[in-house]
């Protein structure tokens, strides 16, 4: 061997250690920018998967009309927008004035009651003993409580925009869903697409099947919320039900959170009605957890509970309210994702995916 030949091999080693450190390096900078563009987006891309869940139940309804009706996909899509809008317009002339104005009265009854709530825990040899002092240096004030008008208004006007920007990008996917899809898998590898369209198709149904519970249990709540409150003549009980049926959406907190405001317009009523809107939202959820789920869970989605609670907590601390909406959908895409990429496809094993009642093989 020609001595000469050493630092030309030598050199090559070298060279090719360079390239691979560079590649090592480049793939961690490439990571934790895709990872703080993905944090810095985290809001809008909420808002998309919220766009992507409202297109799926939107999907639901409009295939039902196919079906039924033997229309095109455009036909149907039109059908039940149409229908939506048609239906909420009738729940706005309906309700609408009564609603807004037992709206007003919320806004107006839930800070005399917290002051009330504070001022009787005042007078109670008790409530010295519970804080060590002064229940104010504990206790929020009502404002605190409940916020500055003006951040509720900039609040609700937010969220007026992003519903209706969610509803806007439901329409265009749920009109031409394999435009999107497509664009998606032509993303991944040829050999891997066929696989990804069954996974996006697992996840799909089984979003469907748990807005379908959702769905029910919101319906179911609210009314019954309504009909209770109503029954006990508590006041502003129209907004307090449709309240409780809008965070029945998120399971476990919702409706603990949805009774508090019943509760504080009750507290007045010491010590009969607040214990009458105990019992009614005791026995409306008893009623939901025991004869409704059931009753829907044949074909609905349900996760355990600790699974729920725990997406809820990590999505509030992440990122807010809307985190906190959307963890169980999320956690629902999450464990199909672990179903069908992991347990069918690393570890081979049949397993059950979430909304499908049939063992899934390999």
């Amino acid at each position: 061997m020609d001595p000469r030949d050493e630092p030309t091999k030598e050199q090559a080693r070298q060279d090719g250690f360079g390239r691979r450190l560079l590649m090592v390096v480049g793939a961690f900078v490439l990571a934790g920018a895709l990872v703080v563009t993905l944090w810095r987006t985290a809001h809008v891309l909420l808002i998309l998967f919220a766009a992507i869940l409202a297109a799926i139940g939107l999907d639901g309804l409009a295939s039902g009309v196919r079906r039924r009706l033997h229309l095109p996909r455009a036909g149907a899509v039109t059908v039940v927008v149409a229908v939506l809008l048609l239906a909420l317009a009738g729940f706005v002339i309906a309700v609408g004035p009564q609603l807004a104005d037992q709206s007003r009265q919320l806004a107006d009854l839930l800070p005399r009651s917290v002051d009330i709530v504070m001022e009787w825990l005042r007078r109670q040899p008790w409530g010295e003993m519970l804080t060590g002092g002064s229940p104010l240096q504990f206790l929020p004030r009502a404002g605190e409580l409940l916020g500055p008008l003006s951040g509720i208004f900039s609040t609700t006007v937010g969220a007026l925009v992003s519903t209706g920007i969610i509803l806007v990008m439901a329409v265009y996917l749920v009109a031409e869903p394999r435009l999107y899809t497509a664009g998606f898998l032509h993303l991944l590898p040829p050999r891997h697409r066929n696989r990804a369209r069954e996974v996006l198709g697992a996840t799909a149904h089984a979003l469907r099947w748990w807005l379908v519970g959702r769905a029910v249990s919101m319906l179911a709540v609210g009314m019954l919320t309504g009909i209770g409150l109503w029954l006990i003549d508590l006041r502003a009980a129209l907004a307090l039900a449709v309240l409780a049926g809008l965070l029945s959406f998120v399971p476990y907190i919702g409706p603990i959170a949805s009774a508090a405001p019943a509760l504080l317009i009750a507290a007045p009523g010491w010590p009969w009605t607040p214990l009458w809107v105990v019992v009614v939202y005791a026995v409306v959820q008893f009623l939901e957890g025991n004869l409704i789920t059931p009753f829907v869970q044949s074909r609905a989605v349900s996760l355990p509970p600790v699974v729920l609670l725990t997406a809820q907590l990590v999505g509030g601390i992440m990122f807010g309210l809307i985190g906190v909406f959307l963890a169980t959908p999320l956690a629902v895409v999450v464990i199909v994702l672990v179903q069908t990429l992991y347990v069918q496809d690393v570890l081979g094993e049949p397993i059950r995916l979430l909304g499908d009642h049939r063992v899934s093989r390999p």
